[in-house]
């Protein structure tokens, strides 16, 4: 009896201490990994980049973790056990390498909203150079059923994934914060003051898109090249 309770006492400690570790790591438990589907009430799509959790390596912690994006939170999850959740703290700089072997590099990045305003979030990282750094952002839109009137059908609320962006870090060295890279041309190549011209006309004589990311390192690429 005696050896019954000092095992039971001891998986509990354990267990809090493990817990405990998690939170110091990432943050809190804060929900089970199922509880979208009753909070949005949206069963036929999804939040999430990937609903099924995948392999990652997190910075150089050795354990493999489980990792999912939502895109609607706009947050990363980590399972902590069977069926809960960690958020990942988006103020901490964290680099997640999926393991799934689809090659894909995550960090989180503080970044400037439409409204100027300073905020955090997990961004795709599609290039890495000495000169500057491309990153995408996808998100989801969520749309709240509606009933039928009229002639309008009924329509179940649904998630959507909208136009993905991309963002640049500032290579003038201004300041750590990532910046939204406009998706029309006169916009974007005010980014290069004294070199619009030559660029605009590099867009058009190659027909790229400045929305497409092959096309957008092209671009900073041919800019580098010559200045």
């Amino acid at each position: 009896m005696i050896k019954q309770v000092y095992l039971f006492w001891f998986l509990v400690i354990s267990l809090t201490i493990q817990g405990q570790e998690l939170r110091n790591r990432f943050g809190d438990v804060y929900y089970t990994a199922d509880m979208h589907k009753t909070k949005y009430n949206a069963p036929e799509s999804t939040p999430y980049l990937n609903e099924v959790f995948t392999p990652a390596k997190i910075n150089n912690i050795n354990e493999t973790k489980m990792v999912r994006f939502d895109a609607f939170e706009d947050r990363v999850e980590i399972m902590v056990s069977e069926n809960k959740v960690v958020i990942l703290e988006d103020k901490q700089p964290y680099s997640i390498k999926l393991l799934d072997g689809s090659g894909k590099l995550y960090e989180t990045k503080s970044y400037y909203d439409e409204k100027g305003n300073t905020k955090a979030s997990f961004f795709e990282v599609l290039a890495l150079n000495e000169n500057y750094s491309v990153y995408l952002k996808e998100k989801m839109k969520f749309s709240k059923a509606k009933k039928a009137q009229g002639y309008e059908a009924s329509k179940p609320a649904m998630f959507k994934k909208q136009k993905a962006t991309h963002y640049i870090t500032d290579f003038k060295g201004e300041s750590d914060q990532l910046i939204k890279i406009p998706t029309k041309v006169k916009y974007f190549i005010e980014f290069f003051p004294g070199h619009s011209k030559s660029l605009k006309m590099f867009i058009k004589d190659n027909k790229l898109k400045i929305d497409k990311s092959q096309d957008l390192m092209k671009i900073f690429d041919f800019y580098f090249d010559t200045n």
